[in-house]
Order: structure tokens, then C-alpha cells, then sequence
């Protein structure tokens, strides 16, 4: 089952591959009125079904609540795209770029001649293209995402066997757990907002008690993800605060990595989360995406938040947590940004000093209001703005990295890393490769012996403690 990769806490990046898997939701998919769109004929029996996901970590949540569903009715889940009687591709469309591997990715899939179910964000924002490309798949836009199971004729309600299956027989290590659709932002060049619509939340009680099952089951890593984090509960009278108590109130040692937050949503209660995240519980890392450091340019992306104020955010959490994880997200040469206004976004990122920086070239978005403004940049220049902002990212990323040499910490091991090593994340969530094997879900004490621009190199001071899950592969 191949997946979309984000870099460390984005919010939608180009599309990689990895291993979709089971969250352990808490929620039930239950037959309904409305229907798929172009659903056709459904297939009409248990089947073997391939799930892809692409792009942004609530894509991930989800394509794991569908094999949910799906395993909870009995259908079996794998890993090859030519052993599956039906086909599920959960897309992005965030850049241009990405949206062209989505419909190259759709068209390899149709060519099997089975059942094609096309999901995620082009499935909504893009649906006529992804029928001028595959007529005979079957849509499934975000937030329709539990009628998977209606596409594959497989009953009514999904029952609690989807409760009882085992996270690790889908060889994951993490919860994904989604806590809201949409976002406020009317952000000239986002597609994505076309496709996620307005705010709807879960529950607080119902993404606890995900968390506390997943928990339960030996998951020590829980992802709450959302296209705005901090947007949740602005339609039901709550907020990202509430819900951290809330699941710091939960018993067991475990880490909550929390997913990107708007400034836009995250300035009005900007005390009440850096309370909340003085839980233990809580990683500190902020995933807070600036775009520009230009207050003119903010204006015509219209984000809403000015620069000042972004920087009163990073400030207010750093005075709390000196230590904590920033993440940012810049986006070089949207129409009309000059020379001085780019020079802008580089002082601010000297300025700030984010630990991460996700450097994007615009991508004009067909049907945004930013795909028809004037003043284009030309190719060459923003290639040119992008590898002088990432160049200066990796050089502060380094400086940073290098004052955690020699410390000892306590880590979470996380995940298996590369030949044969095992990749950990600190309170802070930054990532440390250790030598494996070792068992993922443990916490272990270690030393920092090296440090690189991504990442920071460790050994092992003892045993490793409260050990839930396999050990990694040797």
C-alpha cells in the first residue's frame, strides 16, 4: 500500500511512497442516503483491495480509516498493486506538479482494468479532470470518505471487528488521527480549501477515546492532524486547547505531535496553547506556516495575520519553551513579489531561526483567485529565491542541531530508519538516528553524538523502557 510523504509536521508536500495503516478510530461507517459520486455498479463481494495515499498527513489518517472499514467488513488489505481485485488512490493536488503525478498515478491504476475508487482532495476540487482522465472511476471526496465501504457493496455498518484488528498487522507504529475538516482561510492560492470546504470537528470525546484505544494498543506516537489544526472547534464552541487537556487527561505514557496551525486561528488563543502544551504529553513542536515575510504580500495571498503577529506567536511559545521545534512554511515568487519583498521572507527566516522551513515555488492553482494575477514571476527567478532560502534554512538548521551535541535525552523510538538503524524523536520532536535493531515504542535514554541539518545522530544509554510494540528490523 503505497503513501504520500510530508517532510517533518507539513501540511501538504509532493507525494512519495510508504506504507498505509490502521488507526484504530473510534468511528463507525454506517450506510447513508446520499451517495458516492459516478458510483456504478459496486462490486459486490469481499475482494483484496490496494490503498494509496499522497500528500498531506490527514490523507494519511484517512486512507487509514477506510482500511479500517474495509478490514472490519472483512476485505483483505495489500501491499501490491497487482495482487488487488480493486484499487484505491487517495490523492493531492497541492502544487502542479503533484497534480500531474496524481493523474499518472490514476491512469497506471485504471490500466489493470478493476475497480478504481479515486479519493482525497482531487476527488472534490478537481473531479472533472479526474474523469476527463479515468471516466470509468468512482468518487470519493473527503469528507464522504466512510461511504468506501457502499463502493465496495460490503453492508451497512462496519461493526466492531474494525475495533479489534491489531495496528501491528499493518506493520504501523503511529496513530494518524484527523480532528477536523476545513479551515477559515480564503487564501488566494489554496485549492485545497475548495476541496476540505468549512470547519466541521470531531467530537473532543470521541478523538479521545481514539486516542485512549490507540494507546491501549501499544501506539506511543499519536498524530492529531487536521488541514488547520487550530481551527478546531470554532464550529462548536471549543478549540485546540480544550482538546489537549482533554487528552493529556488520558492515562499511559505516550507523545501527541500536534499538526499544522494556522497564525490566522492560532493568534486569538495563543495564551491558552502555550498552557496546554506545557503537558509532558505534548511535543514541542509548532507547525506554523508564515508564506511570506512580506506584510504586501500577505495581504494579496490574503492570509489574514501580519507578520508582527506571527512573530508574536513564535515569540509567546518560545518564552514558554525555549527548546521548542518551529516549524515554517514559505511559499517563493507569487505574483507580483519583488526582489525586496523576497529579501523581506529571508530577514525573517535569518530573524526567527525556524528549525524547519518547507520552501514551495508558487504553483498557480487553476479557479483560484492567485492563478489570475498579474506580474508573474519568471521560472529561473524563483528557482533562483527558492535554493537561496533553503540553502540559508539547512545553514540554520545545522547551527541549531550542533548546540545538542553531547546532551543526554529521553527519546521515543519511532520507526525504522535506513540500513538498519532507528529513527527517535526527542520531547521536541526532533529526529535522532540510532543504531538498531531496537523495539519501536519504547522510550530510551540517549547521547547525542553528531548533528546534521536534518537530523541528529545518537547512541544508546542503557535499555530501553515500556516497550509496546515489535522490535525494528535488524
Amino acid at each position: 500500500m503505497g503513501v504520500g510523504v510530508c517532510g517533518v509536521g507539513t501540511g501538504c508536500s509532493g507525494p512519495g511512497s510508504m506504507v498505509v495503516s490502521n488507526a484504530h478510530s473510534g468511528i463507525r461507517v454506517t450506510s447513508t442516503d446520499s451517495q458516492p459520486e459516478n458510483t456504478g455498479p459496486s462490486i459486490g463481494r469481499f475482494v483484496k483491495v490496494f490503498v494509496e495515499a499522497h500528500g498531506c498527513t490527514q490523507n494519511y489518517g484517512e486512507a487509514r480509516l477506510m482500511q479500517e472499514a474495509l478490514a472490519g467488513q472483512g476485505h483483505a488489505l495489500v501491499t501490491t498493486e497487482g495482487d488487488a481485485d480493486a484499487h484505491v488512490l487517495v490523492t493531492c493536488t497541492v502544487v502542479e506538479t503533484t497534480e500531474r503525478k496524481m493523474i499518472r498515478r490514476m491512469t497506471e491504476l485504471a490500466a489493470y482494468d478493476r475497480p478504481l475508487i479515486i479519493a482525497g482532495c482531487m476527488a472534490a476540487a478537481q473531479r472533472q479532470r479526474v474523469l476527463d482522465a479515468v471516466p470509468r472511476a468512482k468518487l470519493l471526496p473527503p469528507r464522504k470518505w466512510p461511504q468506501i465501504v457502499e463502493l465496495l457493496d460490503a453492508g451497512t455498518a462496519c461493526g466492531d471487528r474494525s475495533a479489534d484488528i491489531e495496528s501491528q498487522s499493518f506493520g504501523w507504529h503511529d496513530a494518524i488521527i484527523p480532528i477536523e475538516q476545513g479551515c477559515v482561510g480564503r487564501c488566494t492560492y489554496c485549492i485545497t480549501r475548495v476541496a476540505r470546504g468549512r470547519v466541521a470537528s470531531y467530537p473532543v470525546d470521541t478523538i479521545a477515546e481514539q486516542v485512549r484505544r490507540s494507546v491501549d494498543r501499544g501506539m506511543k506516537e499519536i498524530k492529531l492532524t487536521g488541514q488547520d489544526t487550530a481551527a478546531y472547534g470554532l464550529d462548536a464552541g471549543t478549540n485546540l486547547a480544550a482538546l489537549l487537556r482533554a487528552v493529556d487527561g488520558l492515562a499511559g505514557k505516550f507523545r501527541v505531535r500536534v499538526g499544522m496551525a494556522d497564525p490566522l486561528t492560532v493568534y486569538p488563543i495563543v495564551d491558552e496553547l502555550v498552557e496546554a502544551y506545557g503537558s509532558e504529553k505534548i511535543f514541542k513542536f509548532l507547525h506554523l506556516p508564515v508564506q511570506s515575510g512580506d506584510d504586501a504580500i500577505l495581504e494579496a495571498m490574503r492570509r489574514e495575520y501580519n507578520v508582527a503577529q506571527f512573530e508574536d506567536i513564535v515569540h509567546t511559545f518560545r518564552r514558554a519553551y525555549p527548546r521548542i521545534t518551529l516549524s515554517t512554511d514559505v511559499i517563493v515568487g507569487f505574483p507580483g513579489e519583488d526582489e525586496d519583498q523576497f529579501g523581506q521572507t529571508m530577514e525573517l527566516i535569518e530573524r526567527i531561526r525556524p528549525d524547519i522551513v518547507n520552501v514551495t515555488r508558487f504553483s498557480p492553482r487553476v479557479g483560484t483567485p492567485a492563478a489570475r494575477m498579474p506580474n508573474p514571476i519568471v521560472g529561473w527567478r524563483v528557482k533562483e529565491r527558492s535554493r537561496r532560502l533553503t540553502r540559508t534554512r539547512f545553514e540554520i538548521a545545522q547551527q541549531i542541531h550542533e548546540a545538542f551535541v553531547g546532551e543526554e535525552v529521553e527519546v521515543l523510538l519511532t520507526e525504522p530508519g535506513k540500513e538498519s538503524t532507528v529513527l527517535a524523536r526527542t520531547p521536541e520532536y526532533r529526529q535522532v538516528v540510532l543504531p538498531g535493531p531496537l523495539p519501536l515504542g519504547a522510550f530510551a535514554r540517549v547521547r547525542i553524538e553528531a548533528a546534521h541539518a536534518t537530523d541528529l545522530r545518537g547512541t544508546l544509554l542503557g535499555g530501553p523502557t515500556e516497550s509496546a510494540q515489535s522490535s525494528s528490523a535488524a
